[in-house]
């Protein structure tokens, strides 16, 4: 009943915002308000057996299960039917601009399943940004943004941007996503050629209390994270077909435990750490090809990761097939998912998605685990 009683209510809500644009709240183009929905429901179907093992997933879950959303702990478990709670979000994006060269942004998401925050409105960003001129290609930005390791860092909980329900949890599995600091970016077309360059830089740091992935996922009891002196950058290059990315950051990343009464926390983990990855988009005509490789060295592993789909646009319709692995050099903890997916441009600014994914683990731990789960998914996603 509570599934089907907060379905009808994002239904209530796509309905209400269909087909309506951002709003320009003082007519003057100075105060605008966008937004993004995404009512996602998925059922876990599954015939995997598995050992028992001291992992807190496999103690706290009716597993086979599928980790569906790790920033926040979206899980989908067996015998639990089909669930709408773990990754439907509404997000509200306000911009004001006070002058042709400094604006501020605000962004607050609205999540049913946020076990960082509480159910309540998070604000995942909050920043402003100073161009030296109104047509500068420099950009500098201060405040909370969203970490721009992948490439679907920033719009990740904006489906609508991507052609699947979700991007693959293989690669985008972080359990720190947020940073406080400043980001610099320089923009400029390449010559008089059609391609264009993108170089940013930032630094910064964030620290996450009872962070979910460490707690929920993987210890099983309250662990914070905190990465300090974040020091990152990428290079894109574009053109109407082809879109290319590359990045690197570098941080320290510190995994402890508080003691009751004042006493000494625990320290975990502290370690120099760093990411690097690379993706290559194309979009020709029909075609459509998402790749991404990426590699880390953070407190819970050394991991390799990366994924490839292609998909043709058939009218409304855009089928799709995405193969993502990742490997864990330390531990040899291995993963693959087969997706398939299918995205229906129904209506202006809406799109209904279709997915099944087929996804197979290796855990080499006290217990060697080795499950096999298959996840079937909904979404509405849209923009406003």
């Amino acid at each position: 009943m509570r599934n089907l009683l907060i379905g009808l209510s994002f239904v209530f809500l796509m309905i209400a915002t269909a087909g309506v644009d951002a709003a320009d709240k003082n007519n003057d183009g100075t105060l605008t308000v966008s937004g993004f929905y995404s009512l996602t429901g998925a059922k876990l179907l599954s015939d995997a057996t598995r050992d028992t093992s001291n992992s807190s997933l496999y103690q706290n879950h009716s597993c086979p299960c599928n980790i569906a959303v790790y920033e926040y702990g979206g899980v989908y478990e067996k015998d639990r039917g089909i669930r709408f709670d773990q990754e439907s979000l509404l997000g509200i994006q306000i911009r004001k601009k006070f002058s042709p060269t400094l604006s501020a942004t605000a962004q607050l998401v609205s999540r049913l399943r946020n076990p960082n925050d509480g159910s309540t409105p998070t604000i995942d960003w909050l920043y402003v940004t100073w161009q030296p001129s109104g047509n500068s290609g420099w950009m500098l930005q201060v405040g909370k943004m969203r970490i721009p390791i992948y490439y679907y860092s920033d719009q990740l909980y904006v489906g609508y941007a991507y052609p699947w329900v979700r991007p693959s949890a293989d690669v985008y599995g972080t359990s720190i996503y947020s940073y406080n600091g400043i980001n610099a970016s320089y923009r400029t077309q390449l010559g008089t050629s059609d391609w264009a360059s993108t170089i940013t830089a930032w630094s910064g740091s964030y620290t996450q209390k009872d962070d979910v992935y460490l707690t929920r996922l993987f210890f099983g009891q309250p662990t914070n994270e905190a990465w300090k002196r974040m020091l990152g950058g990428s290079v894109a290059v574009t053109n109407d077909v082809f879109d290319i990315r590359a990045t690197m950051m570098h941080m320290n990343d510190i995994v402890w435990r508080d003691r009751a009464g004042g006493a000494p926390s625990t320290t975990i983990v502290d370690k120099y750490s760093q990411f690097a990855g690379l993706s290559m988009n194309m979009d020709y005509k029909n075609f459509l090809i998402k790749s991404e490789i990426d590699r880390a060295d953070v407190s819970v592993g050394k991991y390799k990761y990366g994924l490839l789909g292609i998909g043709y646009q058939l009218g409304a319709w855009t089928p799709m097939y995405t193969y993502s692995r990742y490997l864990d050099d330390n531990s040899s903890d291995s993963g693959h998912t087969h997706v398939a997916s299918i995205r229906w441009d129904f209506y202006r600014n809406m799109a209904l998605k279709f997915e099944y994914d087929l996804a197979k683990e290796h855990f080499h731990h006290s217990y060697p685990i080795s499950e096999r789960s298959r996840l079937l998914s909904i979404s509405l996603q849209g923009i406003f």
